[in-house]
C-alpha cells in the first residue's frame, strides 16, 4: 500500500476583502510534519498562502488522485475558509467570481468517485455556514451544495468535515490549530498502539473536538462520513525531525547581548542589521535579564518596572518581533495618540525592508482598523479605548493574538483612564480561562509598592532602579544653591548659579528670574534643556523670553516645514521662538507643529536648544534633553494638587537619553532655601506612591455594566466574582474578606434597575445584557450618561432632528461637563452662548442642555462647546474661532488646545454614543451614515463638501484643504483646474509636486 498526501493551509489570500487566518497554514504544516515524519516513502505535497493557488490546488488534488493506483490510500487536507455555497477558498479565490476562482467541491466529488485508490480521506478544517466569524468568507447567502460533499464520500471515501452544516469551524486559542486539526493531532497522536484505524479514532476525534469548542464557549461538531471495507489503517503519528525543526520547543535563551547573535535564532538578518545600526551597544543589562532570565524570547510574560530611558521599549520590541516570527500577531497598547502615531512612524520606519504590516488605531479616519478586523497585519499599535473596544467588539482579535505589550502599565493608577486599562487586564486574565493565552509584557515606569498587582496578573516581576545613563536630580533655589543626588547616591550641596546672576526680571520675583541665567549657562555648555511649565500660557512666555534671551541661531530646518494656513494664535508665538532657537510643545500647536518641533528638537542638528512644554509631553515621547527643569510642581485647575513623585520621576526622567548624553540633570526650582529642603525631601528622596486600582465604591454601576459586556451570561450571584477579577476587587477582597457580602446588596439594585432600563434580561438564572446593554457596556460612558442618553434619545423626534444635532446633545454628558471649557464666571458676559447655540441647533436643542444642569455656567459652557463646535465643521478658521469664543484675553478665552480638546473628547464620546444609537434606532440608516460623516468632520474640522480632500492619498492640513475650498477646489477631479502657481499657493511648493501627479490621473482620458 502507498500512501499520497496533500496538505493545504491558507492564512493570507490575495484579496484584500477575505479576513487572514491565524491557524490554517500551521494546521497544515503540522499535519504534514507528522506524516512526514511517521510514514517511510510518504509521497507529500504541502501548499501554503501563496503556493495554494487555484492552479496549484487544483492540479494537485485532482493530478494525486487521477494518478493514484488500486492499492494507493490518499490523504486530502484542506484549512482554510469555506464558502456557503460549497466552494474551497484558495489563495487567489476572488469572492466576486467563487466559480472561476475557487475549488468546487462538486469537481472534487467527480474526481473522488473516479479515482481507482482505494481509499481516500479527506480533511476539511473549514465551515460552509453563512455569517460565520470563523473559517468562512461572507457571500450572498445561499443554501449549502448538499450534493457536492455528498458525492465526497461513500465506500473507501472519508470525509472528516470540521463541523456540521449549521455550525461554524473556529481556530482554537492556545495552540494554534483549528479545532479540528487539533483534535486529529490529539487523538491520532495520543494513540498507545503502534496504529489507528477508521471509523474507530473518528469518534475520539469528535470527542476532543466538542470538549475544546465547549471550553471556549463555542459549539463545533466534527462530522464522519463514510466508510472502507476492512477499514482504513494507518501508523500512531509520530512527532520526529521534521516536527521538531517546524515547531521548536521554545526554551529561555541564554543571549551575549550582541544582535547578530539573533540571526542565528531565526532572526532577519534585515532586523539584525537595523537593530545593530540603531542601538550599537546591543542589548543592556535589563534587556538581558529579561531574555536570559525571565524568558521574553520564549513566550514569557513580565511585568517591567524600571525608569524612563531604562530600555523598557526595547524588550517589548524583541518579544514582538519574536511572536510574529512565529507565525502570530502582536499588539502595542500605549496612553495617547500622539504616542500611537510616534511609534507607528518609527516601527514603519525600521522594519520597512522586512516587509513587516504595521498599523495604528488609535480613533483617527487613518486607522487601520479594517485590516486589524480582517487580520491582515503583523503589528499593531492601539491606544487604550480602542483596544477596548475592539476587543469587546471582536473577539477574533484576541484570538489572533500572540503578544500584548501594555506600555505605561502605571495608568492603571489614573483617576480617567485607569478604568481603561484595567479592564483590559480584566479581559485578558478572563480570556485565559477559554485557552486565550497571548504572551503579556507590562512596561511601567517606577512605582511604589505594587500591593499584588503582579500577583493579581499572574506574570513574573523584573524591577530595576538603573538608567543606562545615570541621573543627577536635585533643586535649586534663588540663591543659586543646588541640592543634589550625585549619580554615586550621595547627597550634595553646590552653587549651580551665583546668586548675583538671579536677578528680578518684572514686577514680582518670578520662576524667569531663575530660568533664563540657568538656560543661558547650560545651553551655553552645549546641553539641550527641556523645561516643563504646568500651563500652557506659561509653557509659551517662557519659550518666547528665552529666544530673546539666549541670542540662538534659527532653527531653521523646523521653520521650513511649518503649516502656512489656518494658523491658531500660537503659530505666531512659535516661529518667533523657532527664530531664536526654542520651541514650546503644548496643545495649542497644531499636529503638524508639534510634529515638526518633536522632530527637530530630536535631530542633533535641529537648531532648538531649548524646548518649554506642558507635563503631557513627559508620558513617553522621546526627547532627548540633557537636563530637564520643573519650574512647579503643583497643577492649575479646580484641585490644584500637587505633583505625585511617580509624575515627577516620569518629567525627571526625561533627561540624559541614551545615545544623546553621558549624564542626564533635573532640576527642581525652589523660592527659598527651606523649600528647597522640601522640595528635596518630598521629590528626589521621595518613593513613588503604591499602585493603586482607580475603582471606587460610586462607580459600581459602570464598572459591573463594563464586566458584563465582556461575558456572554452569568448568574447573578456570580456577578461580584467578576468585580473580584479586577485589580480594585482583587486588592478589596485581599484587604476585607466580606469584601464580595458587602457589595451583593449594591449589586442586586443594580441588577433591578439594569432590567428596568432594558439594559439586561433575565434567561433562566443567568443574566444577559441586550444589544443596548452591551452597546452601552462596550462605550467610554459612565452607566449614567449611558441611562441618559437613552432618555434623551427617546425624547427626540429623530424624523425631524439633523444628524449634527448630536453634537450639542452629547454636550449634556457627564464626560463633556468634565472637559474643561473657559468660561467667564464674573457677570453675564457669556450668557449670550445660549443665543449662539439655538441660532445653530434651535430652541430644542438648547433646552436639551439645559437638562441636569448643576448651574447656569454648565449651562452656558455646554452652549459655548456645542456652538463652537458647529462651526469647527463648518470650517470657520481656528484664528476666527479662537476670536469668536474668548469672552476676554484672559478669562473665558479660546484657544487652539481648548478647541481641539472640546473637539477630540465629543468625537470619543460620540463615537461611543452612535453605538447606543444604532441599537435604538436600527431603523433609521440615513440617520446614522449622518452620524458616520459627523465624526469625520469632527476630525477634520471641514464642511461635507470639502471632505472628498481628505480622501487624496497626499495627507492634507486643515488649512490646506480650506484653501483649496475657498477657490472651488473639493476634490481630485478639481486639481487639473489649477495651475502649478495657484495650486502652490494652497498647499505649498513639497506637496505639489504629490498632488499634479493626482490631478492627471483624474483628467487622463
Amino acid at each position: 500500500m502507498a500512501i499520497k498526501a496533500i496538505f493545504v493551509g491558507i492564512n493570507k489570500h490575495l484579496d484584500a476583502s477575505i479576513p487572514e487566518l491565524s491557524g490554517a497554514r500551521r494546521d497544515a504544516t503540522a499535519l504534514w510534519a507528522l506524516f512526514t515524519d511517521t510514514i517511510d516513502g510518504l509521497s507529500a505535497r504541502l501548499l501554503l498562502d501563496e503556493a495554494a493557488a487555484h492552479a496549484d490546488v487544483t492540479q494537485a488534488i485532482l493530478g494525486i488522485l487521477m494518478d493514484a493506483q488500486p492499492d494507493d490510500v490518499i490523504v486530502i487536507s484542506f484549512a482554510g475558509h469555506g464558502s456557503p455555497d460549497g466552494n474551497l477558498v484558495v489563495f487567489d479565490t476572488d469572492p466576486a467570481n467563487l466559480a472561476g476562482t475557487a475549488v468546487s467541491m462538486a469537481d472534487l466529488a467527480e474526481a473522488f468517485k473516479a479515482t481507482k485508490a482505494r481509499a481516500v480521506l479527506c480533511i476539511l478544517d473549514c465551515c460552509f455556514s453563512g455569517q460565520a466569524p470563523a473559517r468562512v468568507i461572507e457571500t450572498v447567502a445561499r443554501p449549502r451544495n448538499a450534493f457536492a460533499l455528498a458525492g465526497v464520500y461513500g465506500e473507501g471515501r472519508i470525509l472528516l468535515a470540521a463541523c456540521a452544516a449549521n455550525e461554524s469551524a473556529w481556530e482554537q486559542p492556545g495552540t494554534g490549530h483549528g479545532l479540528l486539526t487539533h483534535a486529529i493531532i490529539e487523538a491520532w497522536t495520543g494513540c498507545s498502539g503502534p496504529s489507528v484505524s477508521f471509523p474507530e479514532i473518528a469518534g475520539e476525534i469528535i470527542r476532543i473536538a466538542r470538549v475544546e469548542a465547549e471550553r471556549i464557549c463555542v459549539t463545533q461538531t466534527p462530522v464522519f462520513l463514510g466508510s472502507v471495507q476492512g477499514g482504513l489503517v494507518f501508523p500512531t503519528l509520530k512527532r520526529g525531525d521534521n516536527y521538531a525543526a517546524t515547531f521548536p520547543v521554545q526554551a529561555i535563551r541564554q543571549m551575549s547581548g550582541a544582535f547578530p547573535e539573533f540571526a542565528a535564532h531565526g532572526f532577519p538578518l534585515e532586523v539584525v542589521e537595523q537593530w545593530t545600526a540603531d542601538f550599537p551597544e546591543g542589548l543592556n543589562a535589563l534587556q538581558l535579564r529579561a531574555v536570559n532570565e525571565f524568558g521574553v524570547l520564549a513566550g514569557g510574560s513580565l511585568l517591567v518596572v524600571a525608569p524612563t530611558s531604562s530600555g523598557k521599549t526595547m524588550i517589548g520590541e524583541l518579544a514582538a518581533i519574536q511572536a510574529i516570527i512565529s507565525g502570530k500577531k502582536a499588539a502595542f497598547l500605549l496612553p495617547y495618540r500622539a504616542l500611537v502615531n510616534e511609534k507607528f512612524e518609527e516601527f514603519s520606519a525600521r522594519y520597512a525592508a522586512t516587509g513587516l504590516r504595521v498599523v495604528r488605531c488609535s480613533g483617527d479616519a487613518t486607522d487601520g482598523i479594517g485590516p486589524v478586523l480582517a487580520g491582515r497585519y503583523d503589528l499593531g499599535f492601539f491606544t487604550y479605548e480602542t483596544f477596548l473596544n475592539l476587543s469587546l467588539g471582536s473577539p477574533r482579535l484576541l484570538n489572533q493574538l500572540g503578544l500584548v505589550v501594555v506600555d505605561e502599565g502605571q495608568f492603571i493608577t489614573d483617576p480617567h483612564r485607569g478604568i481603561t486599562v484595567e479592564l483590559i487586564f480584566s479581559l485578558l486574565l478572563r480570556a485565559r480561562q477559554l485557552g486565550i493565552q497571548p504572551q503579556l509584557v507590562v512596561l511601567s515606569a517606577v512605582i511604589g509598592n505594587l500591593n499584588s498587582f503582579d500577583r493579581w496578573l499572574d506574570v513574573p516581576l523584573l524591577v530595576s532602579r538603573e538608567r543606562p545613563v545615570p541621573l543627577i536630580e536635585g533643586v535649586l533655589d534663588r540663591r543659586g544653591t543646588f541640592q543634589y543626588i550625585d549619580t554615586d547616591g550621595t547627597t550634595k550641596t553646590e552653587e549651580l548659579l551665583p546668586a548675583r546672576r538671579i536677578v528680578q526680571r518684572r514686577d514680582k520675583p518670578s520662576s524667569q528670574d531663575v530660568i533664563v541665567p540657568l538656560a543661558q549657562q547650560l545651553v551655553g555648555q552645549g546641553e539641550k534643556l527641556l523645561v516643563f511649565r504646568n500651563m500652557r500660557g506659561p509653557a509659551q512666555g517662557c519659550a518666547k523670553y528665552l529666544a530673546k534671551e539666549l541670542g540662538l541661531g534659527p532653527a531653521a530646518a523646523v521653520l521650513a516645514v511649518l503649516p502656512t494656513q489656518d494658523l491658531t494664535a500660537a503659530s505666531q508665538d512659535l516661529r518667533e521662538c523657532l527664530a531664536g532657537g526654542t520651541a514650546f510643545h503644548n496643545t495649542n500647536l497644531l499636529r503638524a507643529e508639534r510634529e515638526a518641533v518633536e522632530k527637530g528638537y530630536r535631530r542633533p542638528d535641529g537648531g532648538i536648544h531649548a524646548l518649554v512644554a506642558t507635563t503631557t509631553l513627559a508620558a513617553g515621547i522621546n526627547t532627548p534633553a540633557s537636563t530637564v527643569v520643573l519650574a512647579e510642581n503643583k497643577f492649575v485647575g479646580e484641585d490644584g494638587r500637587q505633583f505625585t513623585v511617580a509624575e515627577y520621576k516620569n518629567m525627571a526622567g526625561r533627561a540624559g537619553r541614551l545615545g544623546f548624553n553621558e549624564t542626564g540633570k533635573a532640576i527642581i526650582l525652589a523660592e527659598t532655601p527651606m523649600e528647597r529642603a522640601q522640595l528635596f525631601q518630598r521629590y528626589v528622596m521621595g518613593v513613588p506612591e503604591d499602585v493603586t486600582s482607580s475603582f471606587q465604591q460610586r462607580d459600581l454601576p459602570t464598572w459591573t455594566l463594563r464586566l458584563l459586556s465582556q461575558v456572554r451570561g452569568v448568574r447573578e450571584s456570580e456577578i461580584p466574582g467578576l468585580l473580584v477579577n479586577t485589580f480594585g476587587g482583587y486588592s478589596a477582597s485581599r484587604a476585607n474578606p466580606q469584601w464580595i457580602t458587602l457589595v451583593e446588596r449594591d449589586v442586586a439594585e443594580l441588577i433591578t434597575r439594569l432590567l428596568q432600563a432594558g439594559l439586561a434580561e433575565r434567561e433562566g438564572d443567568l443574566i444577559h445584557l441586550t444589544l443596548l446593554g452591551r452597546a452601552c457596556g462596550a462605550s467610554s460612558l459612565s452607566f449614567e450618561s449611558g441611562l441618559r442618553l437613552v432618555e434623551l434619545m427617546a425624547q427626540l423626534d429623530v424624523a425631524r432632528t439633523p444628524p449634527f444635532h448630536m453634537l450639542a446633545l452629547i454636550q449634556v454628558l457627564d464626560e463633556m461637563d468634565a472637559v474643561y471649557t473657559p468660561v467667564m464666571r464674573r457677570g453675564q458676559s457669556e450668557s449670550v452662548r445660549s443665543a449662539d447655540a439655538g441660532q445653530r441647533f434651535g430652541q430644542q436643542m438648547v433646552q436639551a442642555l439645559q437638562r441636569y444642569c448643576r448651574d447656569q455656567f454648565e449651562f452656558w459652557a455646554r452652549c459655548k462647546r456645542a456652538a463652537l463646535l458647529y462651526d469647527w465643521i463648518e470650517g470657520t478658521t481656528v484664528d476666527v474661532l479662537e476670536k469668536r469664543y474668548s469672552t476676554t484675553p484672559f478669562a473665558g478665552a479660546i484657544s487652539y488646545g481648548n478647541i481641539i480638546g472640546i473637539a477630540d473628547a465629543t468625537r470619543f464620546h460620540l463615537r461611543s454614543a452612535h453605538q447606543i444609537v444604532s441599537t435604538l434606532l436600527p431603523d433609521q440608516p440615513e440617520f446614522l451614515q449622518g452620524l458616520d460623516e459627523i465624526l469625520q468632520r469632527l476630525e477634520f474640522g471641514l464642511p461635507s463638501a470639502v471632505m472628498p480632500l481628505t480622501k487624496l492619498t497626499v495627507p492634507l492640513t486643515r488649512g490646506q484643504c480650506l484653501a483649496l475650498a475657498s477657490i472651488g477646489v473639493n476634490d481630485a477631479a478639481a486639481l487639473n483646474t489649477l495651475d502649478d502657481d495657484c495650486l502652490r499657493d494652497c498647499v505649498g511648493t513639497a506637496v505639489v509636486a504629490m498632488l499634479r501627479p493626482l490631478a492627471d490621473v483624474v483628467s487622463d482620458p
